[in-house]
């Protein structure tokens, strides 16, 4: 990747002022570049197997299914594509489940904007960006 070929991202999640906030977040930087935003699974997939991105943002909770399964056909039919959960859902069994469908990252939209570039910056460069009160119970759980 060279700076002239910026990240090419897409966000899935069904709150639309989320959307035009997350829009403006990577539209704002100049190695992110935005190719489109879904606010349901049958759209989410249409526009992942079309756009071709390299990232995904992917809400849970969709009013049309799971971002599970977007994330496992994402994992399955576009391994170069990275996929990070962002979501309101911080429990164990959510975390767990997101991890095992192939996400490579797990925020919680109460991550500041300024850091979500970051951690899509991260997640890029081979990161695995999670929030620090996910990290905290993961690493509970391996106590």
């Amino acid at each position: 990747m060279t700076s002239s070929s910026p990240v090419r991202v897409c966000v899935v999640d069904d709150d639309q002022r989320m959307q035009v906030a997350l829009k403006a977040i990577i539209e704002g930087h100049p190695a992110l570049h935005w190719v489109g935003g879904a606010a349901n699974l049958a759209d989410a997939y249409t526009l992942v197997d079309t756009q071709k991105p390299h990232l995904v943002l992917v809400d849970l909770g969709l009013p049309d299914g799971n971002g599970l399964e977007l994330i496992a056909h994402i994992h399955s039919a576009h391994p170069e594509c990275e996929s990070m959960v962002f979501t309101v859902f911080g429990d164990e069994s959510h975390v767990m489940a997101s991890i095992e469908a192939g996400a490579t990252g797990y925020l919680t939209k109460d991550t500041r904007p300024e850091d979500i570039v970051a951690r899509l910056l991260q997640l890029h460069a081979g990161g695995s960006p999670i929030s620090p009160v996910i990290a905290r119970r993961l690493l509970s759980r391996f106590r």
